[in-house]
């Protein structure tokens, strides 16, 4: 998706990175998040507590964000895509790379950097 004013890069998010991981500590995953975002003009990167309730995230694993994508008001606009674990800064590329093209649906982001919904946003059958 794309828009008039910037092309790919000018599609809006909104990026959740959950600071307390213990990738965040090392700061290697962290910049490369950061280097993404300041190329995308309506791109917002916020730090914040533990992802739990949203994510199926494990301590000492990787760093996990969600990222979703908004008006230029940043009010959302669609369906949240949960990321994680991210681990090196290869991972951090590949998440960025994909901001940058818009977040499209093409299999740009690997399967391996979307992480799961946490258990209890998991629909359960009887």
């Amino acid at each position: 998706m794309s828009d008039a004013a910037g092309g790919p890069r000018g599609r809006p998010f909104t990026l959740v990175v959950c600071g307390s991981c213990h990738a965040a500590a090392t700061g290697q995953v962290m910049d490369g998040l950061r280097r993404a975002v300041r190329g995308c003009p309506h791109g917002v990167m916020v730090s914040t507590g533990c992802l739990g309730k949203v994510l199926h995230c494990r301590s000492g694993r990787g760093l996990h964000a969600a990222v979703q994508p908004c008006g230029v008001d940043h009010r959302p606009s669609g369906v949240v895509v949960r990321l994680g674990p991210l681990v090196t800064e290869a991972d951090a590329e590949a998440v960025g790379v994909w901001l940058q093209a818009g977040m499209p649906e093409d299999g740009t982001l690997p399967d391996r950097l979307r992480a799961a919904p946490a258990p209890r946003q998991v629909a359960h059958l009887n």
